[in-house]
C-alpha cells in the first residue's frame, strides 16, 4: 500500500545537498559573479510543514536578499488530489501552491497562474508551470505561444525556456516524462527557435544534442578548449538540460543514455550561465569541490 501524505512527516529532514549548494552559490554572490538565480520547481519540499518553509527561507536568505531569486512551480508545491493540478498526486501535502505563491510572488498575471516571462540583458526567459493545463488551446498554451513569438530577437537574441518536468531524461523512474506534455509543447519550442530548455524534477544533470522529436538535429563541435559548441546561426533545434541536482537525494544516472543524451552526471551542484549577444556559456559546477564537470556554449 502506498504512503498517505501524513506518513511523509517521518521523512522530513534537511535535503542532503542543500547546504553545500547554497553555500557555493552564496560564494558566487560574494564574488559579484551573479545577477540572478533560477530555481525551477520543488522549492523547499515542505509539503505542508510551514516550519520547513521557514528553514528554507532562512537558508536562501544570503542569496535571495542580494540577487533576484526567480522560481517556477513544481509538483511538490502544487499537486494534490481533487485540486485542479494536471497530476492528481498528494505531492504538495495539501499546499496546492498557496505557500509557494505567498513566499515567491513572481510577475504572473493572476493567482494560480504561475507562468511568466522576464528579460535580463540579452536573454528572454519564458517560465511555465508543468502542473497547470498546458494542453493545446489552454490559457497557458496560448500564453506560451504569444510570449515566445513576441520576443524581439534582434534586441534579445537568446530565448531560454524553463519548466519543472523535463521533456528529455534518460531516467525511467517516477513518470519522468509526460508524452502528452511533450506532444503539445515541444513544437512551440521548435517553432520559436528556443535556444535552451531547462528542467528539474529528475535529481541529476543531463545535457542533450540539439534535439527535436527524439532525434538529434545537430551535434555540438568541440572548440579549441574542448568545449562542446552548438552553432545556432544555423538553428536546428533546442538544447535541453535537466538541472535537478541542487539538494534532494540524487537519482543515479543511466549508464545507457538515449542517442540524444550527451552528458549525464549524478552529483550535487548548479548550472552557471553567462550570456553576451553572441555567446551563451554554461557550466555545471559541483557544489562540494566547485569543479566544473561539464561546460558547453551556444553561439549565434
Amino acid at each position: 500500500m502506498g504512503k498517505t501524505p501524513l506518513d511523509a512527516s517521518e521523512e522530513h529532514y534537511i535535503q542532503p545537498g542543500a547546504l553545500s549548494v547554497i553555500k557555493a552559490i552564496a560564494s558566487e554572490v560574494d564574488s559579484n559573479n551573479l545577477n540572478s538565480v533560477f530555481h525551477i520547481g520543488d522549492i523547499s519540499y515542505a509539503t505542508g510543514f510551514l516550519a520547513e518553509w521557514d528553514f528554507f527561507m532562512n537558508l536562501i536568505s544570503p542569496v535571495a536578499s542580494r540577487v533576484s531569486y526567480m522560481t517556477a512551480i513544481g509538483n511538490h508545491e502544487r499537486d494534490y488530489v481533487s485540486s485542479s493540478s494536471v497530476y492528481q498526486t498528494p505531492d504538495s501535502g495539501g499546499e496546492c501552491g498557496v505557500p509557494y505563491e505567498t513566499y515567491f510572488p513572481m510577475p504572473t498575471s493572476a493567482k494560480d497562474k504561475p507562468w511568466y516571462s522576464i528579460e535580463q540583458a540579452s536573454v528572454h526567459f519564458t517560465v511555465i508551470s508543468t502542473e497547470h493545463d498546458w494542453s493545446i488551446n489552454s490559457q497557458q498554451y496560448e500564453w506560451m505561444k504569444k510570449d515566445m513569438a513576441s520576443v524581439n530577437r534582434q534586441h534579445t537574441p537568446w530565448l531560454v525556456f524553463m519548466g519543472h518536468r523535463p521533456m528529455y531524461t534518460s531516467n525511467q523512474g517516477f513518470s519522468s516524462k509526460d508524452q502528452n506534455f511533450i506532444k503539445a509543447v515541444e513544437p512551440l519550442l521548435f517553432e520559436n527557435t528556443v535556444d535552451l530548455a531547462l528542467f528539474g524534477h529528475v535529481h541529476n544533470y543531463e545535457r542533450t544534442c540539439s534535439v527535436y522529436q527524439n532525434k538529434c538535429k545537430a551535434m555540438p563541435i568541440k572548440d579549441q578548449k574542448g568545449v562542446d559548441t552548438y552553432d545556432n546561426k544555423n538553428y536546428s533545434a533546442p538544447v535541453h538540460a535537466v538541472i535537478g541536482m541542487a539538494g534532494f537525494t540524487l537519482d543515479k544516472s543511466s549508464n545507457n543514455g538515449e542517442s540524444w543524451s550527451l552528458k549525464r552526471i549524478s552529483e550535487f551542484g548548479y548550472l552557471r550561465a553567462h550570456a553576451t549577444k553572441n555567446d551563451l556559456n554554461l557550466e555545471f559546477v559541483t557544489s562540494d569541490t566547485r569543479e566544473v564537470k561539464d561546460s558547453f556554449r551556444i553561439t549565434k
